[in-house]
């Protein structure tokens, strides 16, 4: 993979101070769809009267905001700890935490866990005085009006001045919560899993913070991605990514155990959405595995396991598989994760969707087969999922002559690493 920017488009970036005020979804999505990731050489220009007259209701409102969340945490019960080590940003997937326990000594008595989204979480910890809130906001509001001037299009600038209030109070209160994190322990460490603007708060509060990816990545936007001090990914393909778009972070692989023996066992990853699965591909497929003598695992996907409250919020519902296809004579796995299953049942092949698992069993040295979907947006991914499996029924022929020959099942793993 060649570099995708040059020294001089990364410098014209927004700087990192900056970043936090273009976190949006929306955002991202025109930044990336335009190819625009770079600002405008010229700063200062002038805002129109209507941006300037809007944002100013927006600064008025954001100090009744921040006086009013300085209120509501004194009827927050505090559960402060007198020594702090780390700050975990939870997501509320249910296991966006499991890597960081992996990966880290983690103490839970010196440990703050956190649900990202929301403010009285943070609150559960530590009280933020009113000077400092109204310090940070005032700057806060000078960011905003930088970014404002430094020339993006129009249709950037109604969504800046449109999220303004909910940016504006949402950061200034993380950014004040962080800097007493760190007047307690300037060594703290903050994981989080993707929370950006929560992200810029504690790095912009000089606090080392590290993104710990619980999923395979998509494709990022400069001018919004957090300065972090190190990253976790599944694959070397995600590390190539943020080093060729000029991420300097420390980027790391997640470790992988190799797999010796490969039992006569299959693993099917399932999907979250039964939008994504073709029943008859999918029981044509189990049928194979069948027919040459192979026990079969199903493992749920992990939001199986999620909070309802996180179900309702993004419109999961719980599924029945057996009303998909027949799962008569499959072995459900309980909900270990990835890692756990590959480990344990030493399977020769796992099946999914465009699922993380699939990458770490080819890392584990265990042949991933990818089911057809055709209801997955690919162009904002990073990891060559069909390159990295094999395509089922695309690759039928190949995955066929794996179960009758097995002798040419390591130049196949080979083969799908470098292809």
């Amino acid at each position: 993979m060649s570099k995708e920017y040059t020294n001089k488009q990364i410098d014209q970036c927004v700087p990192a101070a900056y970043r936090w005020t273009l976190v949006s979804s929306e955002i991202e999505k025109l930044l990336l769809k335009k190819n625009n990731y770079f600002i405008q050489e010229k700063y200062e220009i002038t805002l129109t009267k209507k941006v300037s007259a809007y944002f100013l209701f927006v600064c008025i409102l954001s100090f009744f905001s921040i006086f009013y969340l300085y209120l509501k945490q004194f009827f927050i019960i505090v559960n402060r700890r007198i020594k702090i080590e780390s700050v975990i940003l939870d997501t509320g997937r249910g296991y966006d935490c499991n890597n960081v326990y992996k990966l880290f000594k983690i103490k839970n008595d010196k440990t703050y866990l956190i649900n990202a989204f929301s403010i009285d979480s943070y609150m559960q910890y530590e009280r933020v005085g009113i000077f400092n809130l109204t310090k940070n906001l005032i700057n806060s509001i000078y960011d905003y009006k930088v970014v404002l001037k430094m020339g993006f299009s129009s249709d950037i600038v109604d969504i800046l001045v449109k999220n303004g209030l909910t940016n504006l109070s949402t950061y200034t209160y993380l950014k004040t919560f962080f800097e007493e994190i760190r007047n307690k322990n300037p060594n703290s460490i903050i994981y989080t899993s993707t929370a950006l603007i929560q992200s810029h708060a504690a790095i912009l509060s000089n606090l080392k913070t590290v993104n710990i990816y619980h999923g395979l990545i998509g494709k990022v936007c400069l001018n919004i991605y957090p300065e972090y001090y190190s990253i976790y990914v599944y694959s070397f393909d995600e590390k190539r990514y943020f080093e060729n778009i000029g991420v300097t972070s420390k980027v790391y692989v997640y470790p992988a155990i190799k797999n010796k023996l490969h039992n006569k066992n299959v693993i099917l990853f399932m999907a979250d959405d039964v939008s994504r699965v073709d029943s008859k591909e999918l029981s044509d497929l189990i049928y194979q595995f069948k027919l040459h003598g192979y026990s079969i695992f199903m493992k749920m996907h992990p939001l199986h396991n999620a909070s309802r409250e996180f179900k309702s919020e993004y419109g999961l519902e719980d599924i029945v598989w057996n009303n998909i296809f027949d799962t008569s004579e499959l072995e459900i796995l309980s909900g270990e994760d990835a890692t756990f299953v590959l480990k344990e049942k030493q399977p020769s092949f796992v099946v999914g969707w465009h699922s993380t698992a699939l990458c770490e069993a080819l890392n584990s040295n265990v042949i991933p087969i990818i089911m057809s979907d055709s209801s997955r947006d690919s162009s904002l991914g990073v990891y060559p999922s069909e390159r990295r499996s094999l395509l089922w029924p695309v690759e039928c022929n190949i995955i066929k002559n794996l179960l009758l020959n097995y002798s040419s099942y390591e130049d196949t793993i080979y083969m799908l690493k470098t292809r």
